[in-house]
């Protein structure tokens, strides 16, 4: 699969669940502004068939290069990010999460998730926009999660698929900071996520951000029961020359760290 056909993949099956997001993009684009992605990012789980080890490959095969890795002690996270040689390329990031580290009856749980997946299930980059590998839990087991770690409730009930896109400040004409972002999210009453402040970050990072919270969507869980769940956010990323007057490509963990917390209840 090639570039475009596989962001242009990821942007239909992202808009299905996340429709604040084409709204934004339309908000935007009535501005005059022309928006370009700066990276999009996926959630996965450690020891199985869909683990970093397992998706990194198909990722190469696009052209990409693996750009750095990043540790989410709190969070009981590991991520990779990958940047492409065309500059034009949006980054990709992939965090995983780290089961072992979960408590015993959260274990048991995605255990119970992760064997069902089909071992040889990364064939090609469709891997990335296909959702849930596995029949829903309960909402009993949801809820389990949720309390322990709101990442894993939700790659139990959203699956692999792109979490986010993200708005490139440095493309736009008019929005050219974070703020202004903000208030005309604001204003037009789309809702921001406030962990560590509105504003991640600071220009001496030479990366800040800011996110959405996550649109919500109606899930069924074993058993017929019905639940209005997070989906996926629309992020905004600013990022800054440094000392030699390259433009910063990489992540800040930090930053990231209170981004992953756009999708929380």
């Amino acid at each position: 699969m090639n570039r475009d056909t596989f962001f242009a993949m990821l942007w239909d099956d992202y808009i299905e669940i996340a429709p604040q997001a084409e709204k934004i993009h339309h908000l935007f684009t009535r501005l005059g502004e022309t928006v370009v992605n700066d990276h999009v990012a996926f959630r996965t789980f450690s020891d199985s068939p869909i683990d970093l080890d397992h998706l990194q490959p198909v990722i190469l095969s696009m052209g990409y290069q693996l750009q750095d890795h990043y540790t989410f002690e709190q969070k009981k996270l590991i991520a990779r990010s990958y940047a492409h040689p065309d500059a034009t390329a949006p980054r990709i990031f992939v965090s995983e999460l780290m089961r072992h580290l979960l408590s015993d009856p959260v274990q048991t749980i995605l255990e119970t998730v992760v064997s069902q997946i089909e071992p040889d299930v990364v064939a090609g980059a469709e891997i990335f926009a296909r959702g849930r590998l596995w029949q829903p839990v309960s909402l009993a087991d949801y809820n389990t999660l949720a309390d322990e770690s709101e990442y894993a409730a939700w790659l139990v009930s959203m699956g692999l698929r792109v979490n986010h896109f993200t708005v490139s400040l440095n493309h736009l004409q008019q929005l050219t900071e974070m703020q202004q972002v903000i208030d005309l999210l604001e204003q037009h009453h789309f809702p921001i996520n406030q962990a560590g402040g509105a504003i991640k970050g600071v220009p001496a990072d030479l990366l800040v951000q800011a996110s959405t919270m996550a649109d919500q969507v109606e899930i069924t869980f074993s058993g017929g029961q019905k639940k209005v769940v997070p989906s996926c956010f629309y992020e905004f990323a600013k990022r800054y020359k440094n000392a030699d007057g390259e433009l910063f490509g990489g992540f800040i963990a930090n930053n990231a760290d209170k981004i992953f917390e756009s999708t929380n209840r």
